[in-house]
């Protein structure tokens, strides 16, 4: 039987969310699939990559920001890293390598004529949802239009960014999918918890759209406890025992895998209303079946209200911290994600 070829492509090789989403499905894929992956610099995820004995392609070029002689230049490597590997399946993740790679994976469709190339998009919160000037969130959303042309299935981590995408129009129904990022169980084991304080914090890259300035500001309301960000470091989460209560904050989000990671480490949440945050805590009236709290955007008050309640009620904390624990392996399963995938891949 002959394997199909499938070639990842990501814009930067940290470790983040579109990071793990790509590196867990490469791992897992089975023996059917011969795998590659391709991604700017040799970072984390890339020594990951290599330690899993998967072919690792680095992009020189890629970087998160917009530069045209870099991007041109990306695009050249690319479509030289796919006449190498020669992919049934060329599957992409984050908006930067949507662009780049859609126009390499088209070109590279048209040159090659012998099969036919099925190309995926996976879109982890799009960034039309940031907050930026009217005119740019104009031009972004054209630019996404774009990349989708050169898509024949575009993965949305979460429903809110399927219908978000629906009602902009970025691409047609047909094309978009839903498929909830998953994570296993047996992946993670965190350290016994060593802080002594009452911790509050988050774990997430040092950027804007994390919102970390909102929680700083509320922390100052609570002068005796610890506030614990973690920013930059590979496998955070087995550092998540150490929190009291775990926030995130952000400004946009796909589906974050953190929230899914503190639900295992049975800890109670504070969230933001954003992206597909509400899609794993949920609302309900009964605080028996509460598995988080959200609270809107950019708003430090409304993150030490939150605080304040939960510090207040160890009961509650508890509750929350159960229920989400639960949800977390009831419905964010990996094996859940990668037949989903698997299944995209097919059809």
């Amino acid at each position: 039987m002959t394997k199909k070829s499938i070639l990842y492509i990501i814009t930067k090789s940290v470790w983040g969310g579109a990071q793990k989403y790509t590196h867990d499905l490469a791992v897992a894929l089975p023996k059917e699939y011969k795998v590659a992956i391709a991604g700017g610099g040799r970072g984390p995820m890339a020594e990951k990559i290599i330690s899993a004995g998967i072919p690792y392609f680095e992009i020189k070029a890629f970087q998160r920001d917009v530069n045209v002689f870099k991007d041109v230049w990306a695009f050249f490597e690319i479509l030289s890293i796919l006449f190498k590997t020669k992919p049934d399946i060329a599957h992409v993740s984050s908006a930067k390598a949507g662009g780049v790679a859609g126009l390499a994976i088209k070109i590279y469709s048209l040159l090659v004529t012998r099969y036919s190339l099925l190309a995926v998009f996976t879109a982890h919160g799009w960034t039309f949802n940031e907050t930026r000037p009217k005119w740019q969130i104009f031009l972004i959303k054209i630019f996404s239009k774009i990349t989708c042309l050169f898509y024949d299935k575009i993965i949305c981590v979460s429903e809110y960014d399927r219908q978000v995408a629906l009602k902009n129009k970025i691409a047609p129904e047909k094309k978009l999918i839903t498929i909830h990022n998953g994570i296993k169980p047996e992946d993670y084991i965190f350290f016994e918890r060593t802080e002594k304080r009452f911790t509050v914090g988050t774990i997430g890259e040092a950027i804007k759209n994390k919102g970390h300035e909102y929680l700083r500001e509320a922390a100052k309301n609570f002068p005796d406890i610890n506030l614990n960000i973690i920013s930059g470091l590979p496998d955070a989460a087995k550092y998540l025992k150490n929190f009291d209560i775990f926030i995130l904050p952000s400004l946009k989000e796909g589906l974050p895998y953190v929230i899914l990671e503190a639900g295992l480490a049975e800890l109670p949440v504070i969230a933001t209303n954003v992206g597909g945050i509400p899609e794993i805590i949920g609302s309900t009236s009964s605080p028996q079946e509460q598995a988080g709290i959200l609270i809107p955007p950019a708003n430090s008050k409304k993150i030490a209200d939150a605080i304040e309640k939960l510090m207040g009620d160890e009961k509650l904390r508890k509750t929350m911290a159960q229920n989400l624990h639960q949800k977390v392996l009831k419905d964010f399963s990996f094996e859940k994600m990668l037949q989903q995938t698997l299944t995209a891949y097919e059809d």
